[in-house]
């Protein structure tokens, strides 16, 4: 039997936060990177609104795709290699619509392949989609799984102080451990 892997995109498979600090940082005429947003809610740690932060998440998609990096190198050819083992990949994200063009040429530009590309516009838990295994680095996202699923975190600054059993910093780390 297939078992299906769902990846969450930002912050696992598209290294967003990377390009968006850049863009924060060119905005408000300051310097922050990613390893400065230790928290999940980004007002907590610097001085933007909620919708602020979303507006350059959608700038970032909608213009400056091509500058998002992988989170890693090789990361095409990572996800090859666990397909080949079996596994259906499922790449879950939630986002706003007039980013969904923007992911898919992004996906393709580095050649990241999937089985499926679910898009969540609302507010379902992605622990409701059909997975066997949920990669992805906001904890909220992994809290209501509940076995035989299994949900893995994705170290990132933001989520290093939430006490989770399976965490990987690498999606090549995760595939040694499937």
């Amino acid at each position: 039997m297939t078992k299906t892997l769902a990846i969450d995109l930002d912050s696992v498979l598209a290294d967003t936060m990377t390009t968006w600090t850049a863009v924060y940082s060119s905005i408000y005429k300051t310097r922050i990177s990613k390893y400065e947003i230790t928290s999940w809610d980004i007002t907590k740690i610097l001085p933007i609104s909620a919708e602020e932060i979303s507006g350059i998440f959608i700038y970032v998609w909608t213009h400056l795709w091509k500058e998002i990096p992988p989170t890693e190198p090789n990361l095409a050819n990572i996800v090859k290699q666990i397909h080949k083992k079996g596994y259906r990949i499922s790449i879950l994200t939630k986002r706003e619509r007039e980013t969904v063009q923007y992911v898919a040429n992004w996906l393709d530009y580095y050649d990241i392949f999937s089985d499926d590309l679910i898009f969540v516009y609302d507010a379902t838990p992605k622990a409701m989609y059909q997975f066997d295994i949920l990669v992805d680095d906001a904890p909220i996202n992994l809290i209501d799984i509940i076995s035989p699923k299994v949900g893995i975190l994705f170290n990132q600054p933001w989520n290093l102080g939430f006490n989770w059993p399976i965490r990987v910093s690498s999606i090549s780390n995760m595939e040694s451990k499937l």
